[in-house]
């Protein structure tokens, strides 16, 4: 037992000191010059991606703090910063690009089609405004909203001027109004909603019956909440109306 235990001991011992040996460049070998050794480390490092991330994060933190330089004599908080990707691609979109339908289910993309359809085919008019945005980017335009009109509209504070000028840029861009203040959490988030600002002509009628911007948004399977305040407000319904009194033609 104990002759065993030290021939293992020896076995492990020559492993071992084959390896540092290995480990070791041989001493006949003369080690290149200074300026090669720092020329050939030069051309064979990458470029580290940490080193990127944190240039990003650096210059993030740049700007952070400019702005709370600038907002400093302000006692309103302003706006949080926008950081998630995705609602980033709607910030710096929101005034060219158009509405986003891929987002919707298709219950809701289908609505839509039909809706527009049948406004247009009896001599309306219809102009989509949105339709899917992500939760963090709805969030973003309330927040937006209740600075502009709770906070900063009537706010003339000297210290306030730059914030005040920015935050009523942002509501601009978006196209918000003061009597509609948008939601935290919306059925846009979830691909039921969207908004369309649409008229009827006086008189319009369907198969003999007069009809309205709501008559006909039942007909293609949404409704607007509230269409007072909020009007271009459409929802997907849940399941379509069994008594509608109005077919519809075979045009739609």
């Amino acid at each position: 037992m104990v002759l065993h235990r030290t021939v293992r001991q020896l076995f492990l011992l020559s492993i071992i000191g084959t390896s540092l040996n290995a480990a070791q460049p041989p001493a006949s070998v003369s080690a290149p010059a200074a300026t090669e050794s720092v020329a050939i480390e030069e051309e064979a490092l990458p470029v580290s991606p940490v080193r990127s991330i944190s240039s990003v994060i650096w210059d993030a933190q740049i700007r952070s703090l400019r702005r709370f330089q600038m907002f400093a004599g302000c006692k309103v908080a302003p706006v949080p910063e926008i950081w998630d990707s995705e609602v980033l691609a709607f910030e710096k979109n929101a005034d060219i690009a158009p509405a986003d339908i891929a987002g919707l289910v298709p219950d809701a993309a289908l609505a839509l089609d039909t809706f527009r359809e049948m406004v247009t085919g009896l001599g309306g008019t219809f102009e989509l405004k949105s339709a899917y945005r992500p939760t963090a980017y709805q969030a973003h335009l309330h927040e937006v909203w209740m600075k502009w009109v709770k906070q900063l509209r009537n706010n003339r504070s000297s210290g306030c001027r730059a914030m005040r000028e920015e935050v009523g840029s942002e509501f601009a861009r978006h196209q918000l109004l003061p009597r509609q203040q948008p939601v935290p959490a919306s059925d846009h988030a979830r691909g039921l909603a969207f908004d369309a600002a649409v008229a009827m002509p006086r008189g319009a009628r369907l198969n003999g019956k007069r009809v309205t911007v709501d008559k006909l948004a039942l007909l293609a399977g949404i409704r607007r909440p509230n269409s007072r305040r909020d009007p271009v407000h459409f929802k997907l319904l849940v399941e379509r109306p069994v008594a509608v009194s109005y077919a519809l033609p075979s045009s739609f």
